[in-house]
């Protein structure tokens, strides 16, 4: 994706006006490509659990989706 990564954090935070791509989609690459205890460092994982009913269609990887899963159970 052609994005700055302010651009990228902003469409996950709901800031940015762009239909593509869309938020579930970012947290969905933003899952595959980083480190979780990088994310949680400027992400609160609440909101990545909000939109994660929505993101988990575009996960990839059976490991992240089980992760995640429990992640946003245990917070809830």
């Amino acid at each position: 994706m052609n994005l700055t990564p302010e651009e990228f954090l902003d469409i996950i935070e709901g800031r940015s006006a762009r239909k593509w791509p869309e938020r579930a989609f970012c947290v969905a690459r933003l899952l595959e490509s980083v480190n979780w205890f990088d994310i949680v460092k400027i992400i609160e994982p609440e909101k990545i659990c909000r939109l994660w009913d929505e993101a988990k269609r575009y996960v990839r990887f059976k490991s992240i989706k089980e992760g995640m899963d429990f992640a946003c159970r245990t917070l809830q």
